[in-house]
């Protein structure tokens, strides 16, 4: 997706931005009743954004909105439930994103969006798919120098690195609301919004218990939950620590917790991975989920557990709806743009003149001056097992919230 978006997407939004360019003298503002919110690479992405989804309820009370995603981001989107209208495109073929994409297109042109906000910030596609729906108002961040974003774009945010990825995409929420450019107001408005905190039913929690039986894990055993997997499509050997510092980590949770249990998890195509972990881990109570959980399990269990260590990927911030206490693992990125956002959270990170590895200014490309695919571990390799388990012993030592007491089996 990324090279085809590198490839055709030049060539597109290039003959999009004359079209919109000659259009724009007789353009013609309507008042903001649909708005289409475009977030396709992600999981994690997405509920970072969903603070931008309850501000855009705020400042544009009267409006629905649709959420344009990836097929594969639909359960999180169901779990958040913040949203009027979901649309996802298919990449799995050539032909399916094709289809789903001149589908999406026509669904939003037909509800008459009249402004799209593309939380995207150096793909082409969520611009391209913009024009073809004909919605006259755009709004995303330049930061790079091809011109014709910039033409494209109607309301051009500011990409600043030194602010959480959480506000930066509120920033733009901010920006369309105010027109203020100098965002004078943003911290007062940023104050306002949180992360939505998902409520686990009982049912839900004796369900998952009953589940991880099955595993042999009792009622009442304290559960801690380790994710070493990170996404496949950028660097991923250099975004993972060295398997026995996982299996080292997990040793010494169980070591001080009678009766604890240590849960990998991870997706199903991830499970030989998880496996290989857990094999390095010598206590007998460890357990391999990787592919037995749904997402929603997965936040169930998150509510359970005692902690979460997870890399920076998905299921970290997906703990953080729930409010689990959580360590982020970060070896190649930095905790500034994308730490966990909760009550309880410690992020660890290399404390190295190369973090992070890649950025956005070149589109998640380069690392270190080389392609990402070749980049190793060498960083995560400078973070000891200490450094995890300081932080593990911090919030393991800290008073659970009255929620959490009132949920215990």
């Amino acid at each position: 997706m990324r090279r085809l978006d590198r490839v055709l997407g030049n060539a597109a939004c290039s003959m999009l931005a004359t079209a919109h360019r000659l259009r724009k003298p007789f353009a013609t503002k309507r008042p903001i009743k649909n708005i289409a919110v475009m977030k396709f690479f992600g999981m994690g992405s997405i509920i970072v954004a969903s603070r931008s989804l309850a501000a855009l309820r705020d400042c544009y009370p009267d409006a629905e909105l649709h959420f344009v995603t990836f097929q594969s981001n639909k359960a999180i989107l169901d779990i958040l439930g913040m949203t009027d209208h979901d649309h996802f495109v298919d990449p799995s073929t050539p032909q399916a994103f094709v289809r789903t994409t001149l589908a999406t297109a026509r669904a939003l042109h037909k509800a008459k969006c009249d402004l799209v906000l593309d939380l995207e910030f150096f793909a082409k596609f969520p611009l391209v798919l913009g024009s073809l729906a004909d919605i006259p108002q755009k709004a995303g961040f330049y930061l790079t120098s091809e011109r014709w974003r910039k033409e494209l774009l109607d309301i051009t945010g500011f990409y600043n690195s030194y602010f959480h990825t959480s506000d930066i995409f509120l920033s733009l929420v901010y920006l369309c609301a105010t027109g203020d450019h100098y965002y004078t107001g943003f911290g007062e408005f940023s104050a306002k919004y949180t992360y939505p905190r998902i409520e686990i039913s009982e049912i839900e929690r004796a369900a998952l218990r009953a589940k991880l039986a099955q595993h042999g894990i009792r009622p009442g055993d304290p559960l801690f939950v380790i994710n070493a997997n990170t996404s496949p499509d950028l660097a991923p050997e250099a975004r993972k620590w060295p398997k026995d510092r996982y299996a080292q980590v997990a040793d010494e949770l169980v070591a001080t917790t009678p009766n604890a249990r240590v849960c990998f998890i991870g997706a199903p195509n991830e499970r030989p991975y998880v496996q290989s972990v857990a094999d390095q881990v010598k206590s007998p109570r460890k357990h391999v989920l990787a592919g037995d959980l749904s997402l929603r399990e997965l936040l169930v269990l998150f509510a359970e557990c005692k902690l979460v260590i997870s890399n920076d990927s998905g299921p970290m911030h997906l703990a953080c709806l729930v409010d689990a206490p959580v360590i982020g693992l970060f070896f190649a990125d930095t905790p500034t743009l994308f730490a966990p956002i909760g009550t309880r959270v410690r992020s660890v990170a290399p404390a190295l003149y190369s973090i992070p590895l890649f950025s956005v200014y070149n589109g998640k490309d380069v690392a270190v001056g080389k392609p990402s695919s070749e980049i190793g571990n060498n960083a995560a390799c400078t973070v000891p097992v200490e450094d995890v388990m300081r932080h593990a012993h911090e919030l393991l030592a800290m008073r659970p919230t009255q929620a959490e007491l009132r949920v215990r089996p």
